[in-house]
């Protein structure tokens, strides 16, 4: 080995683990969002002091938060956590495959099942969306109300590894409507 391959391989070995690394810090925060926003819905359905502290919850539990050197959570990240969980409950399901020990997520909702809505989940493989895509892509697709149209862009930025920039424009463009896909699977 001469000196510009140890180079190379030491450089390639940088530019891999530090993937690896940004991937795994990008999991382990999108999942801590979506714990956040599970707990607020489970504190918001069963807490009793909810109808005082109205919406002044997040931002009461933002300044606390922050005041636990707890950082980057807004009011506003807070209820995208919020609109994370209620948009993709079925994330629950692979918490189990991120070695979570299961007092961190397991409420009393959690456990029994209660409050989430699977009935009409399609799409995506939960765990391929934690994988592939940022916490930012994925609040980007909870705006998404069309649950069709959401599954149609899942799939497209994970197969087309889009940045948030590419999934927003493609969004912004129509691509689902313009590609005729929901004509095919809404026939009546």
């Amino acid at each position: 080995m001469n000196f510009e391959q140890l180079t190379q391989a030491c450089e390639q070995a940088h530019n891999y683990l530090q993937g690896t690394a940004v991937s795994a810090v990008n999991q382990s925060l999108t999942i801590r969002n979506w714990l956040f926003g599970h707990y607020i819905v489970e504190y918001e359905q069963k807490g009793e002091d909810r109808a005082k502290y109205g919406i002044e919850l997040l931002k009461k539990l933002a300044d606390r938060l922050s005041s636990k050197h707890i950082k980057g959570l807004s009011d506003r990240n807070l209820r995208n956590c919020r609109q994370f969980y209620l948009a993709y409950p079925q994330i629950s399901q692979t918490l189990s495959d991120f070695a979570l020990p299961g007092s961190i997520w397991q409420t009393p909702s959690a456990k029994s099942g209660k409050g989430l809505k699977q009935t009409d989940i399609m799409g995506v493989d939960p765990s391929l969306l934690l994988i592939k895509l940022s916490f930012s892509h994925i609040i980007e697709l909870a705006r998404e109300e069309d649950l069709l149209k959401r599954c149609f862009y899942e799939a497209q930025a994970i197969q087309g590894n889009w940045s948030l920039k590419e999934l927003q424009r493609q969004m912004g463009s129509l691509l689902y409507e313009r590609t005729g896909v929901y004509l095919l699977i809404r026939r009546d």
